[in-house]
């Protein structure tokens, strides 16, 4: 089965661990022992006794969705503090956007 944009984001807003491992390549006991670690390689959370994973950052992940916002002036692709300022990057000319 081949992963699309669509059919990820068809799945909605969150997805279970084991769609979200098959989607990223990592075999379903993989990803379990990776989320029991902190380890998955993107969010996820519990819901009971389940483990929950946001599609956007499946995205991300795949470099198939919009990069991530900053947050508190880190940027969280890089995980440096950017001192609170917020750097606008270029577009495919190497101009900044005005």
């Amino acid at each position: 089965m081949t992963w699309t944009v669509e059919r990820i984001m068809a799945l909605g807003t969150t997805t279970d661990l084991a769609t979200a491992a098959a989607i990223l390549g990592i075999s379903r006991s993989a990803a379990y022992k990776l989320a029991a670690r902190g380890a998955f390689p993107t969010p996820l959370f519990r819901a009971g006794a389940h483990y929950r994973v946001p599609t956007a950052p499946i995205l991300r992940a795949l470099h198939l969705g919009p990069p991530a916002p900053l947050v508190d002036g880190a940027d969280e692709a890089t995980g440096h503090d950017t001192g609170g300022h917020v750097t606008r990057g270029t577009d495919a000319t190497g101009r900044e956007p005005r």
